[in-house]
């Protein structure tokens, strides 16, 4: 007798197999890649032993003293092993004198951090980071370094953990930011690297504010382009911008460039402004800024708005049911406090992204803080029209599920955090003692703005 099948099952049976053929392949890829991580660990320990043995022999000690001796090479030492392992491997010198100061960097200060790159939690990028973001901090502090950012890098893309490591350096570092703004202004340059097929790439090392300005009035002239008959992406029409601004100051374009004005926002701590205190200000889009450049900037700014730390006083965060249309301060709020679309992995800033209801407007959700995220157009519409579906968590955190179930979290790039140290030497973060009353605010200047950024706000969804 032949089996009968039933015609009807079949398209379901089939699209749920090919979804856990994916989901498994998936696995797979997800497990070699953690495979790759542990083997990068044992690398790494590998090239630390040869580090300890190349100063051992240069020494004449035998394998047991070599083991014990430590790092400390001379300039002739590690020449001489960045050149045999160098050789060996057919890398470049310069790679292989980074892999060895990475290799004794975890070995003899960040164990944790050499533990989940042999777990596969981390990727080698990602402890690079932490070895690079550690150098400049006292070697007393790795250990604290390490485990306030080792949670953030299992779960970070490495360019957000860049950024993250980053700013806790800011925080932690014992000379003061404007000291090393200083000493890295000298350093200020522009560079050209050829590229294929008669390009070329510019390179300028600026000042982070006026960096964040360029970026912005290319964005606001490239947008002011757009239309039907506009055949250019948004990335070139700001490249080219870049260059009649740069090459024809008189021309038509650098003529309209004139009325616009780019906006850099800028949270500065009240006393700060007032120079009683040296805490940063925190620069949109880059991090932490030294205090004075963020006086200067916010004597410039044509306006000062109030913020607060928890986060805005005089200012309602939400407008219930009441509107769809969000409130320009409470905009400003979840722009500082998102910083970049708040996707996974997603890194386009929040300046230039749509302000999402997380429970749609149409199906009752509310115009408040804690239901509202920003989201660049490709994720906002993939949210919509995809399979993604995301659930707000306490605290702002996003719950993203993947149509075939991997779940993802999000968390705001700038929730409220401890009060600056007073004493910059100092590489402990120590709570100031507690007095019962709020910590003081931040003002948020935003310097020359136009109507920037036309984002649509009336989209139901």
């Amino acid at each position: 007798m032949i089996g009968m099948v039933d015609a009807t099952d079949a398209g379901p049976r089939r699209q749920f197999d090919a979804r856990a053929a994916f989901d498994a392949d998936l696995d797979y890829v997800h497990d070699i890649t953690r495979r790759q991580a542990s083997l990068e660990a044992d690398k790494l320990v590998a090239v630390a032993r040869l580090s300890r043995r190349a100063r051992g022999r240069t020494l004449g000690l035998d394998a047991e003293e070599s083991a014990v001796c430590g790092f400390a090479h001379t300039e002739d030492e590690k020449r001489l092993l960045v050149a045999e392992v160098g050789t060996t491997l057919r890398v470049p010198e310069c790679t292989v004198g980074s892999m060895v100061t990475d290799a004794e960097t975890l070995v003899t200060s960040l164990p944790l951090t050499l533990a989940a790159l042999q777990a596969g939690e981390i990727t080698g990028r990602h402890a690079h980071v932490m070895v690079a973001q550690c150098s400049t901090v006292p070697v007393e502090a790795h250990g604290e370094f390490e485990a306030a950012l080792l949670p953030a890098a299992a779960r970070l893309t490495v360019a957000q953990f860049t950024q993250r490591a980053r700013i806790y350096r800011e925080r932690v570092h014992p000379e003061t930011p404007r000291k090393r703004h200083v000493e890295a202004l000298a350093r200020r340059g522009v560079w050209v690297d050829p590229a294929a097929d008669g390009m070329a790439q510019l390179s300028v090392l600026l000042p982070a504010a006026e960096a964040i300005a360029i970026d912005d009035k290319l964005d606001q002239i490239a947008r002011s382009q757009r239309g039907p008959d506009e055949p250019r992406t948004h990335a070139q029409r700001r490249c080219d911008a870049a260059i009649a601004l740069l090459l024809d100051p008189d021309g038509d374009l650098a003529t309209a460039a004139r009325s616009v004005r780019p906006q850099v926002i800028l949270t500065v701590p009240a006393l700060s402004l007032l120079g009683h205190t040296e805490e940063p200000a925190e620069l949109h889009g880059y991090g932490p800024i030294d205090p004075v450049t963020a006086r200067r900037l916010t004597a410039d700014a044509p306006s000062v708005t109030r913020w607060l730390t928890d986060p805005i006083t005089g200012h309602a965060l939400s407008v219930g049911r009441e509107s769809y249309r969000i409130p320009a301060d409470l905009r400003l709020a979840l722009t500082i406090e998102d910083e970049t679309c708040r996707f996974p992995g997603c890194r386009r800033r929040a300046q230039r992204c749509e302000l999402d209801h997380v429970h749609a407007w149409a199906e009752g959700g509310d115009t408040s803080h804690a239901n509202l995220a920003s989201l660049c157009s490709k994720h906002h519409h993939l949210k919509h029209e995809s399979d993604w579906t995301v659930n707000a968590l306490p605290g702002r955190e996003l719950q993203w599920t993947s149509p075939i179930g991997r779940v993802h979290i999000t968390e705001p790039a700038n929730p409220a955090h401890p009060p600056w140290p007073e004493s910059p030497p100092s590489p402990r973060l120590e709570p100031s003692p507690s007095s019962g009353s709020e910590p003081p605010p931040k003002r948020s200047a935003s310097r020359p703005v136009g109507d920037s950024h036309p984002l649509p706000d009336d989209a139901p969804f």
